[in-house]
Formats: structure tokens, sequence, C-alpha cells
């Protein structure tokens, strides 16, 4: 009799390994990329697509187990579920009813929406992952596009799409150093009423990219900076100077593929970390002002490596590496506990520009965010085809936030689109 195939494993990157530990029953690390099609959605398609994804993904094809001293990833043999999605926004995530993959792939109507477990990858990863589940889902409908920036079956998998690059670019820092970048300082909180139920409220705003970069070569500024400036002062109107003891924080994600070249699928992220002073003055330009400042100084090379190093350490240094799993989750959960206040203010993710086809089959993309109690809203950005699309997502009821937000960018980019799930005509107050 022939043996079996010994099943594939890989390890947790250095920093999706913090995310299994810190699970609660209400909160998760999860995001989603949705695209919203111009058809009706053939479920019968999409499953055939992410089963054929997973083909050129197979370290996608994988269920979280523990181990003695970290958690791994293991081969998953279950056919991935593909189920109509039922409205509740980032819901937690069911590892056993989701077959124990580490993505969730629902649809509606016309839309496709995967939501991502942040322990499995960071929004490249995942990004990559969804535009080849959209090329075998038109392949499947006789109606493919071209390969081109597409990873499929054709196109040989490469050995550092698995590789941690955290673990390949450590350096040796020192320690006080690190946890004075990563962990100093507590943030602004916007206040309000949150939703009991599971689910968070959505406003979506829709803008032409090149009026969006218009507006911020117009403020001297990087889209990036003209965003989270936008976001940052939109909080600001909604509070009193006198009430205001914290300062405005602006929590962005860095693609660190940028800075330390590597073709990994999973996470290779960190943060910059930009505070808006509390007493900076209360305008649009000032805000850009500070933050251009800030993000510049977070994106050195030399402040990025501490950063990446100290996302190493449980793994480089001894006493955390052998600690067992158990006893490394109660601190890291103890430790969030006994820091009751916010490290930022949002968190404002850009994933880019998408490039596939020209548009012919699908009209939009979108990126959602998590949010919890210490961070109620937050705000995800992608462009595609000529459209900047813009999703807060919140557990606060009010709208004060967004419809700030929304007013000015209208104010200064023109026209501008707005949906809502309006969240907050269902929860019960």
């Amino acid at each position: 009799m022939a043996n079996k195939p010994k099943a594939k494993w890989y390890r947790l990157d250095n920093s999706g390994m913090i995310y299994p530990m810190v699970i609660t029953l209400r909160t998760q690390s999860l995001y989603r990329i949705g695209v919203e099609l111009k058809e009706k959605v053939d479920p019968s398609y999409l499953r055939i697509a992410v089963n054929s994804a997973l083909e050129r993904f197979p370290y996608f094809k994988v269920e979280l187990k523990r181990g003695l001293f970290r958690h791994y990833l293991d081969e998953n043999n279950r056919a991935p579920l593909v189920e109509e999605d039922d409205g509740v926004l980032l819901k937690i995530l069911n590892f056993r009813h989701n077959r124990y993959y580490l993505f969730r792939t629902t649809y509606y109507e016309n839309k496709i929406f995967i939501d991502f477990f942040h322990g499995l990858c960071d929004g490249t990863g995942a990004l990559e992952f969804f535009k080849s589940v959209l090329y075998y889902y038109f392949k499947a409908a006789n109606d493919p596009f071209p390969r081109e920036n597409v990873m499929t079956i054709s196109k040989k998998q490469r050995e550092e799409e698995t590789e941690d690059a955290f673990k390949k670019y450590y350096k040796k820092i020192e320690l006080g150093k690190g946890i004075s970048k990563m962990a100093a300082g507590s943030a602004y909180r916007p206040n309000g009423k949150q939703f009991h139920y599971e689910g968070f409220g959505l406003i979506q705003a829709e803008v032409s990219t090149d009026k969006l970069l218009e507006a911020a070569r117009k403020h001297d500024c990087s889209v990036t900076v003209y965003i989270a400036a936008l976001a940052m002062y939109s909080v600001a109107l909604c509070t009193d100077v006198k009430d205001v003891k914290e300062d405005f924080v602006a929590f962005i994600p860095v693609n660190l593929r940028k800075k330390f070249p590597s073709g990994t699928m999973f996470n290779f992220t960190n943060f910059a970390k930009c505070p808006v002073p509390k007493e900076t003055e209360r305008t649009f330009d000032d805000f850009i002002v500070v933050l251009k400042e800030k993000l510049a100084s977070q994106l050195t090379e030399e402040e990025l490596q501490i950063k990446l190093s100290f996302s190493s350490l449980m793994d480089k240094l001894p006493l955390l590496r052998y600690m067992p799993l158990f006893l490394k989750g109660f601190i890291s959960r103890i430790g969030r506990e006994i820091s009751p206040k916010s490290k930022q203010t949002m968190i404002i993710s850009n994933l880019g520009n998408v490039k596939l086809e020209d548009g012919k089959r699908i009209r939009n993309f979108f990126f959602n965010l998590n949010c919890n109690e210490r961070t109620p809203i937050n705000l995800g950005v992608i462009s595609y085809n000529g459209v900047t699309t813009l999703s807060f997502t919140r557990k606060l009821i009010g709208t004060d936030i967004e419809k700030n937000f929304c007013r000015m960018l209208s104010e200064e980019c023109g026209e501008v689109k707005v949906v809502s799930n309006f969240r907050e005509e269902n929860d019960v107050l």
C-alpha cells in the first residue's frame, strides 16, 4: 500500500503569531476585501474559483493548530465553504462552521466578500488571493480577463511566498528602544453610544482618484497624508477643545515590502503611529502639516527596522520563544486588559490601486477594517479603475465623523457617492 503523502504545514510569521493569542468571544482581528460586479454572482462559479485559487495558494488552504510553544498552519483538506452573506459586517469567524479555514467567502446579489483573519496574512497577500479568485470566477463563466497582474496556477509558486520576512530582516536592537517605539502614548478615542449587537456600521464614499490626487497635490502632501488628516480633522470637529485630554493619533499600516524586498504572502506589515497634538490649531491645513511631518519621520529605514525587529522578539528571545503557548496567550491578553486606553484614534489603511482588468466586469473594490470598543471607528481605502473607495466601519451609533469627512471631501474633490448599511437603524438602544 502506498504511503499517504505527508501533510504540509507552515510556521506563522513573527507578526501573525500574536493574533491567535488575543482572540476573545467579542474580538477577532478580521478585515474584508470585497468587489461589486456588474452582474449577479453565480455561487457555483465562486466555489470553483475559490478551490482553483487555493491550488495556487496552498499556504492559504490551511487551518490553525496549537503547538507546545506557538500556533502553526496545517494543511486543510476540507472543501472551503462559500455561502450567502447575512449582512452582519465582519462578524466573528466561527472556525468550525467555516470548516476551519482562516478566511470566509460570502456573496450577496452582485457582490463578493472575503473576510480574512489577520493571523493568516496582511492586505497585500489577501488582495493577491482575492484577485486570483476573481480570475478563476470569470474563467469558470467563460469570460476570462488577462492573467497579467494575477497569480495563477500557470505561474510557479516562489519559495519566498511563504518566508517569514520579519525573521529574514531581523537585526538585534535595544529592547527599551523597541518598547518606546511600539507602546508609547495613549490617544483620544471617539466617544458615543456603541452598538449592542454583533456587526458594524458602514459608511462608504466613492470619489474620483484623479480629483483626490489633485486635492492632495494642492495641499502639498501624499494621498495617504491627505486622507489621514481629513479623518483626524473630522474627529476633532466632533470634540470640544477643553474635553480632549489626549492627542489625535492616526495609526497607518505600512507595507514593509517597499523598504525590505520580499514576496511573502503572509504578514509583512508594521505601522506608523502619527499623533496630532491636542494643542494643534483646529484647521485642516495645520493637521496636514503635522501628519506629513510625523509620517515622514516614521517611514525612515531606521525607524521601520526597529519596529520590524521588535515584532520578531517573541521568536528571538529564548525566554519568550520557549515559553509554553498557554502562558504566552495569558500574558498577551492580560497586557491588553491592563491598558484600558486606546493607542490610536483611528486606523487608516490604504491598500492602494488594484491593477486588474479594465472595468468591463467589475464596478469597484472596497476594503473594510475591523474595530472594537477601544478603537470604535476605522477607515479602509482602496482604488480601482479611476475610483477611490473609502469605507468607514464603526461600533459607534452616531455618524458625525463620517458626515464631516464626506462633506469636506465633497468640497475639495467634487462629486462623492455615499452609501450606508444603516446599521444604526437595526440596533436596540
